[in-house]
């Protein structure tokens, strides 16, 4: 009882902060235009690897679905990389908001999951 506890909270973490990811990435170029420029520092984009690491680790820690722990890790693993190539190509851009929604969808999966279990 108390290890879907964790995962639940883990879950909750981590699609929090993929949606406040993807908030990010939109409203950086907008506040760049208008000349607040704090928002597009490096050590944001790194405290939402690390916050996306801790979730996924946490929540998959357990092995309650082998489909969703794999999935969570792809979409990791999609997530590290656009971050770390946005600047190299367009779809890089793209990716990271991809990859963040499916980081939402995988946690919300979970959550539904450990609730039915």
């Amino acid at each position: 009882m108390t290890q879907t506890k964790k995962i639940y909270w883990a879950d909750k973490l981590g699609a929090i902060s993929a949606f406040l990811c993807i908030i990010h990435c939109l409203a950086v170029p907008t506040f760049l235009a208008m000349g607040i420029g704090f928002l597009s520092n490096p050590i944001i984009a790194a405290l939402f690897i690390i916050i996306a690491f801790i979730s996924i680790y946490k929540t998959t820690k357990g092995n309650f679905t082998k489909g969703i722990s794999v999935f969570l890790w792809v979409a990791f693993a999609g997530f590290l990389i656009s971050i770390l190539f946005e600047d190299r190509g367009e779809i890089f851009e793209y990716g990271t908001f991809i990859f963040s929604s499916s980081i939402i969808l995988g946690h919300f999966y979970n959550m539904r999951y450990c609730l039915n279990s």
